[in-house]
């Protein structure tokens, strides 16, 4: 009975243990992030995903706009909730939503009082720029399908300021949270802006699978 009353200990114990590695750091998973996103889906994802894996180190990396899969590609971070349309050879891609997209102008720009505008409405403006070595599919949506000229820009407050500053424009999903001084104006004829996760084709992490199902049944829906 001392046996069996030292083996139950034991198992116990081991129990505890492995409940304790998890909670300092035996289970993990990082996570990609587009610096400066102002998703209001990433607050509800990061809440659920606590609430279900209390004992998970949930581990962030920012990305600047170079990468839109976060350092998923480069072996950087398990999995991210981005946005498409990029390069998927060799990922594994989960649609969350899709968002329409406008442009952002100056307050005062002429442009900025009307209802709609298409990209053809643009043609003569300075569009920001990713920097070198992006996407090239990423930069061509940002661009709104055709070549353009502008300042670089590697994250979001910074094309903000390059708008503010230089009366450059740029595209921006509708319905987040920018500063007040730059105006946004639907934009036709483009396709709209998707959410999607993002994480390596065959990777078997066991924390992928739930961070997933998370995102797709509430977290990142409207």
């Amino acid at each position: 009975m001392r046996a069996r009353a030292r083996c139950r200990t034991g198992a116990a114990g081991s129990a505890r243990s492995r409940r304790v590695n998890a909670a300092a750091g035996g289970a993990s998973i990082t996570v990609g992030t587009l610096g400066d996103s102002t998703d209001p889906g990433a607050t509800g994802l990061a809440a659920a995903y606590r609430r279900s894996h209390p004992g998970v180190d949930i581990r962030i990396r920012d990305t600047d706009l170079t990468d839109p899969t976060c350092g998923v590609r480069a072996g950087l971070v398990d999995v991210a909730p981005t946005r498409a349309p990029f390069d998927e050879t060799a990922l594994t891609v989960r649609d969350l939503r899709t968002d329409p997209v406008g442009v952002v102008l100056r307050a005062d720009d002429p442009l900025a009082g009307r209802g709609w505008l298409r990209p053809a409405d643009l043609g003569d403006r300075r569009w920001f720029q990713f920097p070198k070595g992006a996407d090239p599919i990423w930069q061509s949506y940002g661009n709104g399908g055709e070549p353009r000229e502008g300042p670089v820009v590697r994250v979001v407050q910074e094309c903000v300021r390059a708008v503010l500053w230089n009366g450059t424009v740029g595209l921006a999903p509708l319905g987040h949270d920018l500063p007040a001084e730059p105006a946004v104006v639907p934009l036709t004829d483009m396709s709209p802006s998707r959410v999607v996760a993002v994480w390596n084709e065959g990777d078997t992490h066991p924390l992928i699978r739930p961070f997933i199902e998370i995102a797709t049944a509430a977290a990142y829906r409207h």
